[in-house]
C-alpha cells in the first residue's frame, strides 16, 4: 500500500529495535506517511549478523518509498549509548521528537518454551527484562522531557498477549506484563503535559527471523504463523494511525490491539488481509 498522503509529514519519529521484525516494520510505515524516522538497533550494514536485516536496509527501502530515515546503532542495554541516539535527535531536531516507538528486544538464539522457571538458563531474565522493559524506561525518560516541554507527543510500547497468559516461559510472561504495566503508569504522569503512552500488541509475526528459522519455535504454532500470521507492517500501520489521530489523548494509558486499530482506522495488511484479533484475556 503506497500512502495517498502523508499525514505525519514534518513530524520526527524514533524507532528501537528497527533492524528487522515489528521494529522495522514500524520504521517502514512511519516513514512512508511522512515522518523523518530514526531508527535505532545494533546492525548498521549488511552481513554484520547472522539474521537477515540491517538498519541501513530499513532506510534504504524507507528511501525507496520516498521517506527519510536516519540509521542510529545504537546499544539499547547501554545507558550512555540511549542517551547519546537522544542528545543527537535534540540536537538534529531543535528538540522535536513526536513519536518514540519502544520496541527492542533480546531475544536468546532459542526461546525456551515450556520450561519450568527453576531449570532455566541462567541470565535469562536478565537478558528479558534489561533490553525490552528496562531499556524502554530508559529511552522513555529521554524522550518525555522533549514532548512535556513542547505539551505534545506519543510513546508507543510494543507488548503482547504474554502479558496476560502463559508464553514461552516466565521471564517473557513478566517482561511483557511490565511492559504494560509501565506504559499505563507512564501516561498517569504524562496526561497533564498532553503527551499520550499507550501499549499495542500484535500478533503473531512472520518476521524476517521466523522466516529464516521457522523450527525456533514448536511446530503447531509455525503452522500457525505461516497461515495467519502477521507482516511487520501491519503494526506499523497501526502506529501511523495513533500518531495522526487527533484524539490520541483519549487512547492514552489504554492497550490497543492492532487487529482492533485496523479496523477502526481503516487499514488492512501488506496482502490486503484483515488478520484477527488475539484475545485480551
Amino acid at each position: 500500500m503506497q500512502m495517498q498522503h502523508r499525514p505525519l509529514e514534518g513530524k520526527v519519529a524514533v524507532v528501537t529495535g528497527a533492524t528487522r521484525g515489528v521494529g522495522k516494520g514500524v520504521a517502514l510505515a512511519l516513514g512512508e506517511a511522512g515522518a523523518l524516522v530514526y531508527a535505532t538497533g545494533r546492525t548498521l550494514g549488511p552481513g554484520a549478523s547472522n539474521w537477515p536485516g540491517s538498519l541501513q536496509e530499513t532506510a534504504d527501502e524507507i528511501a525507496q518509498r520516498g521517506g527519510r530515515c536516519i540509521p542510529v546503532a545504537c546499544d539499547h542495554g547501554d545507558d550512555g549509548s540511549v542517551r547519546r541516539l537522544f542528545e543527537r535527535v535534540h540536537d538534529e531536531q531543535k528538540g522535536v521528537i513526536d513519536v518514540l516507538v519502544n520496541n527492542v528486544f533480546a531475544a536468546p538464539a532459542r526461546m525456551p518454551v515450556n520450561v519450568p522457571f527453576w531449570e532455566l538458563e541462567d541470565g535469562l531474565w536478565e537478558a528479558l527484562l534489561h533490553v525490552g522493559l528496562r531499556s524502554h524506561y530508559v529511552a522513555s525518560r529521554c524522550a518525555a522531557p522533549r514532548m512535556v516541554a513542547r505539551r505534545q507527543g506519543l510513546i508507543v510500547n510494543t507488548s503482547s498477549g504474554g502479558a496476560v497468559r502463559y508464553t514461552f516461559n516466565v521471564p517473557f510472561g513478566v517482561q511483557k506484563a511490565g511492559v504494560d504495566k509501565m506504559a499505563r503508569d507512564m501516561a498517569h504522569d504524562l496526561r497533564p503535559f498532553n503527551v499520550a503512552s499507550v501499549v499495542i500488541w500484535p500478533g503473531f509475526i512472520k518476521s524476517e527471523k521466523f522466516l529464516a528459522q521457522p523450527d525456533r519455535v514448536p511446530a503447531p504454532l509455525a503452522k500457525r504463523i505461516m497461515e495467519n500470521g502477521e507482516s511487520p507492517e501491519f503494526a506499523g500501520r497501526a502506529v501511523v494511525g495513533l500518531a495522526a489521530d487527533p484524539a490520541i489523548m483519549e487512547k492514552s494509558g489504554r492497550l490497543h490491539l492492532v487487529a482492533e486499530l485496523a479496523q477502526e482506522y481503516g487499514f488492512t495488511d501488506i496482502d490486503g488481509r484483515m488478520p484477527e484479533a488475539p484475545a485480551r484475556t
